[in-house]
């Protein structure tokens, strides 16, 4: 995402020429003629922005820092898959077309509005951290309903599990999404009511309010699976579970199951002959494990982590394994940096993360992280069902 906020980054980094529409759009005055000043004239524009009434500044400022959120890759890229359920074929070119983050959003802001909220709501789904997703993948491979009666039954019965179990949830709201071959579903259940201490125009005020939390569900057909993030409501994930497969997917009843029964297989990673299989449509240059966690076999916690760099021998690490005589081990965790190939001369892109045993991986469901777990597939680490014995 991008950095923290500030008015003068914000329009340093936009060009003027969008900065002029948004504010005709807006049928607000500036007081400055945007497009005779400097694009590095912020100092300017902020001495203008400054000059506007406190309740414009206020919603500017609201409207300015969710674009700037959005104004980093994968804002684009959640901005194009939404663009592509709408069956936009022109939206790519079109925004490949214009030169920085923070101008592509501000067009599409202006131009393609339609596509915000179901943009701004996958980013947000990608940025949370996969430790809160609870995952369970033993559903039946069945498609979802999504009609406006099936949504409004889910978002009954969230409202109605929350009330009855905490005393909360007198309301709810869910927003259906889709996204590639997920579906999402975004439901905000009323929470407890609040006070709060804020500055009303000059004055200091106590108000009530009456926020909403968030519970998100995703589910993915072809793997009969269903992602739960419920911050803060970890014990309420198997009654969400069974609501969602009531509602959405019309099943009478649902069996307590596990979060996750699929397990990564890590041994392959420390055999001589192991190589990450990477194909040319991958657009992956590089793929180099960066550390290895190994769990010693006999004796009671007892555990080494290996790291070494990688710049310029990449299989440093395997090379210091070999340096050392350790008693048999499993291996628990492993490291992994992938560089893309280089798009236009820009400087290559890189992602680094960590796969954990029995089924951690830090890894999201955006463009590229997709085309990482593809190849982790294709080169066996992808997580495996584990029957009980």
């Amino acid at each position: 995402m991008a950095g923290q906020y500030s008015h003068k980054q914000f329009f340093r980094r936009t060009p003027n020429k969008w900065l002029a529409v948004y504010f005709e759009r807006l049928q607000t005055e500036l007081g400055v003629d945007l497009s005779k000043l400097k694009e590095t004239d912020s100092e300017a524009i902020f001495k203008a922005f400054s000059g506007l009434s406190e309740d414009q500044q206020g919603s500017i400022e609201a409207e300015f820092q969710d674009l700037n959120a959005m104004a980093c890759e994968s804002g684009v890229q959640a901005l194009i898959d939404e663009a592509v359920f709408h069956q936009d074929e022109g939206f790519v070119e079109q925004i490949a077309k214009i030169d920085g983050f923070h101008a592509k959003v501000m067009w599409a802001f202006l131009e393609k509005a339609e596509y915000w909220r179901g943009a701004s709501m996958f980013l947000h789904a990608d940025n949370v951290s996969y430790s809160f997703w609870k995952k369970r993948n033993d559903l039946p491979k069945i498609p979802p309903c999504v009609e406006d009666a099936d949504i409004q039954a889910l978002a009954g019965g969230v409202s109605v599990f929350f009330r009855q179990t905490q005393g909360r949830g007198k309301n709810c709201k869910v927003e259906p999404y889709r996204r590639n071959n997920k579906e999402y579903f975004f439901a905000y259940p009323e929470d407890y009511a609040q006070s709060g201490v804020e500055w009303v125009s000059d004055k200091l005020k106590t108000r009530s309010r009456h926020p909403a939390f968030e519970i998100i569900f995703v589910y993915t057909e072809a793997e009969g699976s269903l992602d739960i993030y419920a911050p803060r409501n970890t014990k309420a994930v198997p009654d969400l579970q069974k609501l969602f497969a009531k509602h959405i997917l019309k099943l009478e009843t649902l069996a307590d199951g596990q979060i996750d029964k699929r397990v990564y297989d890590l041994k392959p990673v420390v055999n001589e002959a192991f190589e990450f299989q990477i194909e040319p449509e991958m657009g992956i240059a590089s793929a180099v494990v960066t550390k290895l966690r190994l769990n010693l076999r006999y004796g009671s916690m007892r555990r080494i982590t290996l790291e070494a760099n990688t710049s310029n021998n990449p299989r440093a690490v395997y090379d210091l394994l070999e340096e050392l005589t350790l008693p048999v081990f499993d291996v628990t965790q492993l490291g992994v940096k992938v560089t893309f190939e280089s798009v236009d001369g820009k400087r290559a892109k890189t992602k680094t993360f960590a796969i954990s045993y029995p089924n951690s991986c830090a890894l999201s469901h955006d463009k590229q992280d997709l085309v990482i777990r593809e190849m982790l597939a294709k080169s066996g680490l992808e997580p495996r069902i584990v029957e009980d014995r």
